[in-house]
């Protein structure tokens, strides 16, 4: 069944959850006319407003005030204010990824290799900022790790050139591979953001998850995140 992952309750009393849904909870994939049990298998882990995108591999960032929803439109990252929404982001082997910034901005974010050799991340947390100088912490889903990612060298040199040699690693097998988790702390700590969670299973290796890189799998698992006000006020953004 799906794990919590994080559960906080910001200075204002208003609560943060994240949840990562397992194999058992079904089929997360946003193609509705493959999946016709979609909006069953949201429910079961939360009956809100869900917002998802059809992730692109690319740096779109979706802003959700309270009157805007995402259903499948093309995107990387979600990022919201609002206490009315599900965030979520599909993975069966990229890294799913929780911005909280104190006041209670929200933000989910697809990272992949691509992504993260475009900048998503740092995009992201520079659209929080633009927003609120308050703090800012990130929990980490679970992804496909350097265990099982072998890397072709030519993509690899591009990313060390930006993250340092520590994001090369090895196989099992073996062969060199590449730590996406490390690509992004690496990024966290130059921008200040404080790691709350980091989800050690890899999604190859883990029997509970999807894995592309191990089955050539369409299916996905989710991460999902909201707010909960609590009774005490907070100001809309």
């Amino acid at each position: 069944m799906a794990r919590e992952l994080f559960r906080q309750t910001l200075s204002d009393g208003n609560l943060i959850v994240s949840l990562v849904s397992e194999i058992e909870d079904g089929d997360f994939s946003a193609d509705q006319s493959r999946n016709r049990t979609l909006k069953e298998n949201q429910s079961r882990l939360h009956t809100g407003e869900w917002n998802w995108l059809s992730q692109e591999h690319g740096t779109e960032i979706i802003w959700l005030d309270e009157d805007k929803r995402a259903s499948g439109i093309k995107g990387d990252a979600l990022a919201t204010f609002s206490s009315q929404k599900v965030l979520a982001i599909t993975v069966a082997d990229c890294l799913p990824l929780l911005l909280i910034e104190e006041t209670g901005i929200l933000s989910l974010v697809h990272l992949g290799w691509r992504g993260i050799e475009q900048g998503l991340l740092e995009k992201s947390i520079q659209l929080i900022k633009t927003k609120s100088n308050e703090p800012m912490a990130a929990v980490m889903g679970p992804c496909i790790n350097a265990c099982c990612y072998e890397f072709g060298q030519n993509d690899m040199a591009d990313l060390v050139e930006k993250y340092g040699s520590k994001i090369v690693s090895e196989t099992l097998a073996g062969a060199h591979s590449l730590s996406i988790k490390e690509c992004v702390r690496e990024i966290l700590r130059s921008c200040d953001v404080e790691i709350k969670y980091d989800d050690p299973f890899c999604t190859n290796c883990d029997p509970r998850h999807w894995s592309f890189r191990s089955e050539g799998t369409d299916k996905r698992q989710v991460m999902i995140a909201w707010k909960e006000e609590t009774g005490r006020g907070t100001t809309k953004k």
